[in-house]
């Protein structure tokens, strides 16, 4: 069994949902999730405690991390980002060496591993390599989301190349729907959000006919408000994006919140949230401050024309994952993981906002262009699918277990990325919406 080290809903934490959508599709006698207590983070719906099955504890805190006392599983998995465990790598490898000093196996998924950074010459952060130094020699597997990744810690510590995998992020599958009916649903859900104004509320309600009748054009994206994101830049696109279409009306929508967190000073974000509430004029540029909730994540991204992924921290995206599944467009910026994925999807990944917002431009004029990245979108969705990517977990832990060499997962699609194509030979679909996988002992 995998007893996954993460935060867990209804803890607000990508990584914790990840983790969530990762288990769904995993039967339910092969897995266990140790997660963050309550009050380490903010909550969404649902309530904390343990399941009746003994599946999710919430046991961690950061302040004394420890792993429960009883039964765990044989292979712990952590999950890591610097953004759910801080900056400081105490904790992270105090736990690890504890599991380690039960004779358990133990690995751990990297989320944000950067290969693009000036920082070390083989494109990871300093913060990054000073923490694999230590976890390397603690661990028995490692994985990474991206080919770039993968090359940079290899390079950097060429002795653990064979315990460094690619195991991309999964994605969602979402029924096909229209960009109508999404359309009104993201709408009927906005225009019942408290904060927004009566006179607001009948504005959204003519941004939606127009968008029925195909006069307007509507981009955007949705998360959590940070200084990696910085969604401001989304608006600057959009003016861009005007001027290229000026017989038609573009606009741009972003919805977020600032991330609660015990360990992390709101005030940071601050200046980020008041930049977005001026920009918000109700009519070309909406922002409204919200955490869309699970059940709507399909209707929004499938509303839009073009789904924007533009930030200066792209190691990866739990965002990217939902608009994949929906199958909507996606343009964004050549760098680091959300590169690769665009890329690896035959999606506009661009270098610039001047290159990005021409591009944007040439998908609306051609709905056929749209189309076929619609397309492209729902065949990487298909191969990465969180029912594929739990399958090879599975095979992980069985090699871990039975002492067998590790397998290799996605690391054969590096061709892909210089044909621009997904490419098919040695794939093999493991599942299908609504099952869950497992390995027999």
């Amino acid at each position: 069994m995998i007893s996954f080290v993460s935060t867990f809903p209804p803890a607000m934490c990508g990584i914790g949902t990840y983790t969530k959508y990762l288990t769904s599709c995993i039967q339910g006698d092969q897995w266990s999730v140790i997660a963050f207590q309550p009050d380490e983070f903010s909550t969404g719906d649902g309530n904390f405690g343990m399941d009746k099955d003994r599946r999710v504890d919430y046991w961690i805190s950061l302040e004394n991390p420890s792993l429960p006392p009883w039964p765990i599983g044989d292979v712990l998995w952590f999950q890591h980002s610097f953004g759910m465990w801080g900056r400081v790598n105490t904790q992270f490898l105090r736990l690890i060496e504890e599991a380690r000093s039960r004779g358990k196996k133990v690995g751990a998924s990297f989320h944000t591993i950067h290969f693009e950074s000036e920082e070390t010459p083989w494109g990871m952060q300093k913060k990054e390599v000073d923490l694999l130094r230590e976890a390397l020699p603690l661990l028995d597997f490692v994985t990474v989301f991206t080919i770039g990744a993968r090359r940079a810690v290899i390079d950097a510590f060429p002795g653990y190349s064979e315990k460094v995998l690619v195991l991309r992020h999964g994605v969602h599958q979402y029924p096909k729907i229209t960009k109508e009916y999404a359309r009104e649903k993201l709408f009927n859900y906005l225009s019942q959000l408290p904060s927004i104004p009566p006179h607001e509320k009948i504005r959204l309600s003519g941004i939606e006919k127009s968008l029925v009748k195909g006069s307007t054009v509507l981009l955007g994206n949705y998360g959590f408000i940070t200084q990696d994101k910085d969604p401001i830049q989304l608006y600057e696109i959009g003016m861009e994006v005007r001027k290229r279409l000026p017989r038609q009306r573009e606009v741009t929508l972003f919805v977020g919140k600032i991330q609660e967190r015990k360990d992390k000073k709101r005030e940071v974000c601050l200046p980020i949230l008041e930049k977005l509430k001026s920009i918000h004029d109700g009519k070309e540029n909406l922002f409204y401050e919200d955490f869309i909730p699970e059940k709507i994540f399909p209707f929004a991204f499938r509303a839009l024309d073009v789904a924007v992924f533009w930030c200066n921290n792209a190691t990866q995206s739990g965002r990217m994952a939902h608009a994949q599944g929906t199958g909507v467009a996606i343009a964004g910026r050549k760098l680091e993981g959300i590169g690769e994925t665009l890329e690896l999807s035959n999606l506009p990944a661009l270098s610039n906002l001047d290159e990005l917002a021409g591009k944007i431009a040439e998908i609306v004029r051609e709905p056929k262009l749209e189309e076929r990245m619609e397309e492209q979108s729902r065949r990487y969705a298909d191969r990465y699918s969180f029912y594929n990517q739990a399958k090879k977990h599975l095979m992980v832990e069985q090699a871990i277990r039975s002492g067998a060499r590790l397998p290799v997962l996605d690391g054969e699609v590096e061709n892909d990325i210089h044909t621009r194509k997904i490419g098919h030979w040695g794939y093999r679909r493991f599942g299908t919406p609504g099952e869950r996988v497992g390995i027999s002992a």
